[in-house]
């Protein structure tokens, strides 16, 4: 017989974090700039280093790989672990965090924050029910075959997060860069340095840097058009009116290499309309 089992979204740690996530980029992209501020307050006060939630978060993240390919005794290794941090951790103290963050949610930036869409939903929802005994024990060894399934399948998955990026694909890509700008700015060296440790639940403050610096790039070259050199040639505003609009649709909580490659050519033109400005 086949047990169904209720999940509530509210009580799962991953999704409340991608939830915030994803509201945070909205109110990125609107420029509601006191709404993100409050996103801001909330991921970094209840995921901070140490807290519950945050050591919850990465016992999810070890098992989140789409990819798979792992052999069964890491595969194993990597449930065993995790279930063994999340018990360490415990759950009155998960539960009443969460209830901190709830009901700052729910009191900060409203109920509608649950709605916005998260991908990997079902794939959150199926790893909380193999930790703590909220779930009955057969249920449990139902949910673990599921996940370890997953982590040992051979077969190329899409993937819709971040990918990660080593230190060799980074220094190729810098050299890449180098090759049309001699020197990287101190804004686009922190860019690619943040970019490299942007995995995982300590991405947060990487995201959070990002949305900041898309605003501020918004602004510099919002204001080149009123620059002489700018606002009396046509092509020139069309092109500037072309980089807002990209800056506006770009997404913080999944910045590809292609993204960063923008960002990084954007600061370069903010620099130089600032020193031209200057």
């Amino acid at each position: 017989m086949k047990v169904k089992i209720k999940h509530n979204k509210k009580r799962n740690t991953a999704f409340l974090y991608e939830a915030l996530v994803r509201e945070l980029t909205k109110a990125v992209v609107t420029q509601d700039q006191p709404r993100a501020q409050k996103v801001k307050n909330i991921i970094r006060e209840h995921f901070r280093t140490g807290s519950s939630l945050q050591r919850e978060l990465a016992c999810y993240t070890a098992l989140l790989s789409e990819e798979g390919g792992y052999d069964q005794y890491t595969a194993e290794k990597l449930v065993f672990h995790a279930k063994k941090d999340y018990a360490a951790i415990g759950d009155a103290d998960i539960f009443k965090e969460q209830s901190q963050i709830i009901r700052a949610v729910n009191q900060e930036l409203g109920k509608g924050v649950y709605n916005n869409f998260v991908p990997n939903y079902k794939s959150f929802a199926t790893l909380s029910q193999i930790f703590g005994e909220k779930s009955p024990l057969a249920h449990r060894v139902l949910m673990e075959r599921k996940i370890m399934d997953r982590l040992t399948r051979t077969e190329v998955v899409a993937d819709e997060t971040l990918e990660p990026v080593d230190t060799l694909v980074v220094k190729s890509f810098v050299q890449n860069f180098n090759s049309h700008y001699q020197e990287l700015l101190p804004e686009q060296k922190e860019m690619l340095g943040g970019f490299v440790n942007s995995i995982g639940p300590q991405g947060v403050d990487y995201r959070v840097y990002v949305g900041d610096e898309l605003k501020r790039l918004h602004s510099a070259v919002s204001a080149s058009l009123q620059m002489t050199e700018v606002k009396d040639d046509s092509q020139m505003v069309t092109s500037t009116k072309k980089v807002l609009t990209r800056l506006e649709k770009m997404n913080v909580a999944a910045v590809t290499q292609d993204d960063l490659l923008e960002i990084l050519k954007i600061q370069k033109l903010a620099r130089e309309y600032s020193d031209n400005g200057n």
